[in-house]
C-alpha cells in the first residue's frame, strides 16, 4: 500500500522533471507549486515567471501565494509589477481580461489579490474625462454579477 504522502512527493518529482521538459507550460510550472512548501513554492514560481514570461496565471498565482499565507502586504506589489512586466514585454491584458481574473481571484477567496489586480488596471483603456461614466458601469455590472450568483 502507497501512502499519501509518498504519492505526493512522487508527483512533486514527476511535475519537477516535467517542467524540465516543458518549461513552457504554465499548467505543469503551477501544478509543481500547488505541491510545494511556501517557500519552495515561491521559488517555482520565480523560475516560472523566467521560463513562461508572458504569463499572467503566474503571476497572479504568486499574488495568491503570499496572500494565502498571510503575506498580504506582498500582493500589491507583485500585482503592479505584473501589470508593468507583462505591458513592457506587449503581453498586457485588457481591462476586461484583468477585471475577469479579479473576479476569480475573488470567487476562491482571495479578496486581496481580486483587490490589488482592481487596483492596478482600473484605469486601463479608460479615458480620463470618460473615468466615472466607466467606473458606474463597472458597478451595475457587478451588481447584476453578484445577483446572478446569489
Amino acid at each position: 500500500m502507497v501512502s499519501l504522502e509518498e504519492d505526493e512527493e512522487n508527483a512533486r518529482m514527476l511535475l519537477a522533471r516535467a517542467v524540465e521538459c516543458v518549461p513552457t507550460s504554465v499548467d505543469l510550472w503551477l501544478a509543481l507549486a500547488r505541491l510545494e512548501t511556501y517557500a519552495n513554492a515561491k521559488k517555482v514560481l520565480n523560475r516560472a515567471r523566467q521560463s513562461c514570461p508572458l504569463s499572467y496565471e503566474v503571476w497572479i498565482a504568486a499574488a495568491r501565494l503570499e496572500e494565502n499565507q498571510g503575506e498580504v502586504s506582498r500582493v500589491d506589489a507583485i500585482v503592479l509589477r505584473a501589470v508593468d512586466t507583462l505591458n513592457q514585454r506587449g503581453a498586457n491584458l485588457t481591462r476586461e481580461q484583468w477585471i475577469e481574473q479579479a473576479t476569480m481571484c475573488e470567487m476562491a477567496g482571495d479578496i486581496a489579490t481580486c483587490k490589488a489586480i482592481i487596483q492596478a488596471t482600473i484605469g486601463l483603456e479608460v479615458e480620463e474625462d470618460a473615468r466615472e461614466e466607466v467606473w458606474t458601469q463597472d458597478a451595475e455590472q457587478v451588481k447584476t454579477f453578484s445577483s446572478i450568483l446569489s
